[in-house]
Protein backbone atom coordinates (compact mmCIF):
# COMPACT_ATOMS: atom_id res chain seq x y z
CA UNK A 1 0.00 0.00 0.00
CA UNK A 2 1.55 3.28 -1.12
CA UNK A 3 1.28 6.42 0.99
CA UNK A 4 2.55 9.84 0.09
CA UNK A 5 5.64 10.77 2.08
CA UNK A 6 3.66 13.57 3.73
CA UNK A 7 0.42 11.64 4.33
CA UNK A 8 0.72 11.95 8.12
CA UNK A 9 2.42 15.34 8.36
CA UNK A 10 1.24 17.14 11.47
CA UNK A 11 -0.31 14.03 13.05
CA UNK A 12 0.96 12.56 16.31
CA UNK A 13 0.54 8.82 16.86
CA UNK A 14 0.82 6.95 20.15
CA UNK A 15 1.86 3.40 19.27
CA UNK A 16 1.86 0.76 21.99
CA UNK A 17 4.23 -2.17 21.73
CA UNK A 18 6.60 -0.31 19.42
CA UNK A 19 9.55 -2.58 20.17
CA UNK A 20 7.84 -5.80 19.00
CA UNK A 21 7.62 -7.40 15.57
CA UNK A 22 4.55 -5.61 14.20
CA UNK A 23 5.12 -2.53 16.36
CA UNK A 24 8.65 -1.79 15.19
CA UNK A 25 7.72 -2.10 11.51
CA UNK A 26 4.64 0.06 12.12
CA UNK A 27 6.71 2.76 13.81
CA UNK A 28 8.93 2.93 10.72
CA UNK A 29 5.92 3.08 8.39
CA UNK A 30 4.41 5.94 10.40
CA UNK A 31 7.73 7.75 10.38
CA UNK A 32 8.03 7.28 6.61
CA UNK A 33 4.65 8.99 6.22
CA UNK A 34 5.95 11.97 8.26
CA UNK A 35 4.07 11.30 11.51
CA UNK A 36 5.29 12.26 14.95
CA UNK A 37 5.55 8.99 16.88
CA UNK A 38 5.27 8.25 20.58
CA UNK A 39 6.77 4.77 20.77
CA UNK A 40 5.65 2.86 23.85
CA UNK A 41 7.55 -0.09 25.24
CA UNK A 42 7.41 -2.16 28.39
CA UNK A 43 10.89 -3.72 28.73
CA UNK A 44 12.70 -3.45 25.37
CA UNK A 45 13.72 0.20 25.22
CA UNK A 46 16.45 -0.45 22.67
CA UNK A 47 13.96 -1.95 20.24
CA UNK A 48 11.65 1.04 20.54
CA UNK A 49 14.55 3.45 20.06
CA UNK A 50 15.65 1.63 16.93
CA UNK A 51 12.10 1.69 15.56
CA UNK A 52 12.03 5.50 15.56
CA UNK A 53 15.71 6.17 14.96
CA UNK A 54 15.06 7.81 11.57
CA UNK A 55 12.88 10.53 13.10
CA UNK A 56 14.34 13.84 14.30
CA UNK A 57 14.34 14.45 18.05
CA UNK A 58 11.36 16.77 18.01
CA UNK A 59 9.15 14.20 16.32
CA UNK A 60 9.68 11.16 18.51
CA UNK A 61 9.33 10.08 22.11
CA UNK A 62 10.24 6.68 23.51
CA UNK A 63 7.93 6.07 26.44
CA UNK A 64 8.06 3.26 28.99
CA UNK A 65 4.81 2.01 30.44
CA UNK A 66 2.76 -0.97 31.54
CA UNK A 67 -0.70 -2.05 30.47
CA UNK A 68 -1.18 -4.61 33.21
CA UNK A 69 -3.37 -2.30 35.34
CA UNK A 70 -5.85 0.45 34.47
CA UNK A 71 -3.85 2.93 36.56
CA UNK A 72 -0.67 2.20 34.60
CA UNK A 73 -2.54 2.57 31.30
CA UNK A 74 -3.91 5.96 32.38
CA UNK A 75 -0.46 7.09 33.45
CA UNK A 76 0.85 6.16 30.01
CA UNK A 77 -1.84 8.31 28.41
CA UNK A 78 -1.07 11.25 30.69
CA UNK A 79 2.63 10.99 29.89
CA UNK A 80 1.90 11.00 26.16
CA UNK A 81 -0.29 14.10 26.45
CA UNK A 82 2.27 15.84 28.62
CA UNK A 83 4.76 15.57 25.77
CA UNK A 84 2.27 16.41 23.01
CA UNK A 85 -1.21 17.61 23.98
CA UNK A 86 -2.42 17.11 20.41
CA UNK A 87 -2.27 13.32 19.98
CA UNK A 88 -4.31 12.44 16.89
CA UNK A 89 -4.07 8.65 16.63
CA UNK A 90 -3.69 5.80 19.10
CA UNK A 91 -2.59 2.39 17.83
CA UNK A 92 -3.28 -0.33 20.38
CA UNK A 93 -0.78 -2.95 19.31
CA UNK A 94 0.76 -4.19 22.59
CA UNK A 95 -0.48 -7.50 23.89
CA UNK A 96 0.40 -10.83 25.45
CA UNK A 97 -0.26 -14.39 24.34
CA UNK A 98 0.05 -16.60 27.42
CA UNK A 99 -0.43 -20.35 27.39
CA UNK A 100 -3.67 -21.59 28.94
CA UNK A 101 -3.12 -25.34 28.56
CA UNK A 102 -6.31 -27.35 28.40
CA UNK A 103 -4.62 -30.33 30.03
CA UNK A 104 -2.24 -28.37 32.24
CA UNK A 105 -2.30 -27.47 35.93
CA UNK A 106 -5.12 -25.25 37.14
CA UNK A 107 -2.70 -22.61 38.38
CA UNK A 108 -1.14 -22.25 34.91
CA UNK A 109 -4.58 -21.95 33.31
CA UNK A 110 -5.65 -19.35 35.87
CA UNK A 111 -2.45 -17.32 35.55
CA UNK A 112 -2.70 -17.28 31.76
CA UNK A 113 -6.27 -16.04 31.84
CA UNK A 114 -5.41 -13.40 34.42
CA UNK A 115 -2.52 -12.07 32.34
CA UNK A 116 -4.45 -12.05 29.06
CA UNK A 117 -7.41 -10.23 30.55
CA UNK A 118 -5.31 -7.74 32.51
CA UNK A 119 -3.13 -6.67 29.59
CA UNK A 120 -5.19 -7.33 26.46
CA UNK A 121 -8.56 -6.22 27.82
CA UNK A 122 -8.48 -4.27 31.08
CA UNK A 123 -5.29 -2.25 30.60
CA UNK A 124 -5.76 -1.81 26.86
CA UNK A 125 -9.43 -1.00 27.43
CA UNK A 126 -8.55 1.67 29.97
CA UNK A 127 -6.14 3.29 27.51
CA UNK A 128 -8.74 3.08 24.76
CA UNK A 129 -11.27 4.78 27.03
CA UNK A 130 -8.86 7.60 27.87
CA UNK A 131 -8.14 8.20 24.20
CA UNK A 132 -11.82 7.99 23.23
CA UNK A 133 -12.85 10.53 25.87
CA UNK A 134 -10.10 12.90 24.75
CA UNK A 135 -11.00 12.56 21.06
CA UNK A 136 -14.73 12.95 21.69
CA UNK A 137 -14.04 16.04 23.78
CA UNK A 138 -12.17 17.75 20.96
CA UNK A 139 -14.35 16.39 18.16
CA UNK A 140 -11.84 14.24 16.27
CA UNK A 141 -9.40 11.37 16.66
CA UNK A 142 -8.57 7.87 15.50
CA UNK A 143 -8.10 4.62 17.41
CA UNK A 144 -6.68 1.54 15.66
CA UNK A 145 -6.99 -1.73 17.54
CA UNK A 146 -5.01 -4.89 16.81
CA UNK A 147 -7.27 -7.88 17.32
CA UNK A 148 -6.78 -11.31 15.70
CA UNK A 149 -8.45 -13.74 13.39
CA UNK A 150 -8.67 -15.96 16.47
CA UNK A 151 -11.19 -13.47 17.86
CA UNK A 152 -13.44 -14.14 14.87
CA UNK A 153 -13.32 -17.94 14.71
CA UNK A 154 -11.78 -19.16 17.96
CA UNK A 155 -8.17 -20.22 18.23
CA UNK A 156 -7.05 -23.20 16.20
CA UNK A 157 -4.69 -23.92 19.08
CA UNK A 158 -6.60 -25.15 22.10
CA UNK A 159 -3.98 -23.84 24.54
CA UNK A 160 -4.47 -20.21 23.45
CA UNK A 161 -8.06 -19.83 24.60
CA UNK A 162 -7.40 -16.78 26.77
CA UNK A 163 -5.68 -14.94 23.94
CA UNK A 164 -8.54 -15.54 21.50
CA UNK A 165 -11.16 -14.53 24.04
CA UNK A 166 -9.29 -11.40 25.08
CA UNK A 167 -8.91 -10.25 21.48
CA UNK A 168 -12.64 -10.77 20.92
CA UNK A 169 -13.38 -8.68 24.01
CA UNK A 170 -11.19 -5.74 22.99
CA UNK A 171 -12.65 -5.84 19.48
CA UNK A 172 -16.15 -5.59 20.93
CA UNK A 173 -15.15 -2.63 23.09
CA UNK A 174 -13.75 -0.88 20.02
CA UNK A 175 -16.96 -1.51 18.10
CA UNK A 176 -19.03 -0.14 20.98
CA UNK A 177 -17.02 3.07 21.10
CA UNK A 178 -17.19 3.41 17.31
CA UNK A 179 -20.98 3.05 17.29
CA UNK A 180 -21.67 5.36 20.22
CA UNK A 181 -19.36 8.23 19.32
CA UNK A 182 -19.43 8.29 15.52
CA UNK A 183 -21.14 11.69 15.47
CA UNK A 184 -18.56 13.14 17.85
CA UNK A 185 -15.73 12.58 15.38
CA UNK A 186 -14.28 9.41 16.88
CA UNK A 187 -13.03 6.88 14.33
CA UNK A 188 -12.21 3.36 15.47
CA UNK A 189 -10.76 0.66 13.24
CA UNK A 190 -10.01 -2.96 14.13
CA UNK A 191 -7.45 -5.15 12.37
CA UNK A 192 -7.71 -8.93 12.60
CA UNK A 193 -4.41 -10.37 11.32
CA UNK A 194 -3.86 -14.03 10.64
CA UNK A 195 -0.47 -15.61 11.35
CA UNK A 196 2.09 -12.81 11.05
CA UNK A 197 5.70 -13.49 10.19
CA UNK A 198 6.95 -11.54 13.21
CA UNK A 199 6.70 -11.21 16.96
CA UNK A 200 4.54 -13.44 19.12
CA UNK A 201 3.09 -15.44 16.24
CA UNK A 202 6.39 -17.15 15.41
CA UNK A 203 8.22 -16.82 18.72
CA UNK A 204 10.02 -20.04 19.60
CA UNK A 205 9.52 -21.61 16.17
CA UNK A 206 12.30 -22.73 13.87
CA UNK A 207 12.21 -22.32 10.09
CA UNK A 208 10.72 -25.75 9.53
CA UNK A 209 7.86 -25.10 11.93
CA UNK A 210 7.15 -21.72 10.37
CA UNK A 211 7.17 -23.27 6.91
CA UNK A 212 4.73 -25.96 8.04
CA UNK A 213 2.31 -23.31 9.31
CA UNK A 214 2.63 -21.34 6.07
CA UNK A 215 1.95 -24.45 3.97
CA UNK A 216 -1.41 -24.79 5.68
CA UNK A 217 -2.54 -21.31 4.66
CA UNK A 218 -4.36 -20.36 1.48
CA UNK A 219 -1.52 -18.25 0.08
CA UNK A 220 1.15 -20.63 1.30
CA UNK A 221 2.82 -17.86 3.27
CA UNK A 222 2.43 -15.89 6.48
CA UNK A 223 1.18 -12.32 6.62
CA UNK A 224 4.13 -9.92 6.49
CA UNK A 225 4.43 -7.36 9.27
CA UNK A 226 4.92 -4.70 6.62
CA UNK A 227 1.43 -5.38 5.28
CA UNK A 228 -0.06 -4.71 8.71
CA UNK A 229 2.08 -1.61 9.14
CA UNK A 230 1.05 -0.21 5.76
CA UNK A 231 -2.61 -0.68 6.60
CA UNK A 232 -2.20 0.98 10.00
CA UNK A 233 -0.46 3.97 8.39
CA UNK A 234 -3.28 4.28 5.87
CA UNK A 235 -6.00 4.10 8.53
CA UNK A 236 -4.12 6.72 10.55
CA UNK A 237 -4.82 9.20 7.74
CA UNK A 238 -8.57 8.76 8.34
CA UNK A 239 -9.03 8.93 4.57
CA UNK A 240 -12.08 6.63 4.67
CA UNK A 241 -13.98 7.53 7.85
CA UNK A 242 -16.95 5.34 6.91
CA UNK A 243 -14.75 2.34 7.73
CA UNK A 244 -15.10 3.27 11.39
CA UNK A 245 -16.35 0.28 13.38
CA UNK A 246 -15.13 -2.18 10.77
CA UNK A 247 -12.92 -5.17 11.37
CA UNK A 248 -10.43 -5.58 8.55
CA UNK A 249 -9.33 -9.18 8.01
CA UNK A 250 -5.68 -9.58 6.97
CA UNK A 251 -5.09 -13.30 6.60
CA UNK A 252 -4.46 -14.07 2.93
CA UNK A 253 -7.89 -15.65 2.33
CA UNK A 254 -7.32 -18.36 4.92
CA UNK A 255 -10.41 -17.20 6.80
CA UNK A 256 -13.10 -15.67 4.63
CA UNK A 257 -16.48 -14.52 5.95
Amino acid sequence: MYLDAKALTGRTVLLTGASGGIGAVTARALAAADATVIAHYRTQREGAEQAVEDLPEGRKLVLKGDLDTPAAARELWRAALAWDPDVDVVVLNAGVIPDTPFDGPDEVWDAGWQEALQVNVIGTGALMREAARYFVGRGSGTIIVLSSWAAEQGSRLRDLTSYAASKAAVRNLAQTFARNFAREGLRVYVLAPGVVNAGMAIAGQDDAQTRAVADGLAMGRLVEAGEIAALIAFLATDAVPSLSGSTVDVNGASYVR
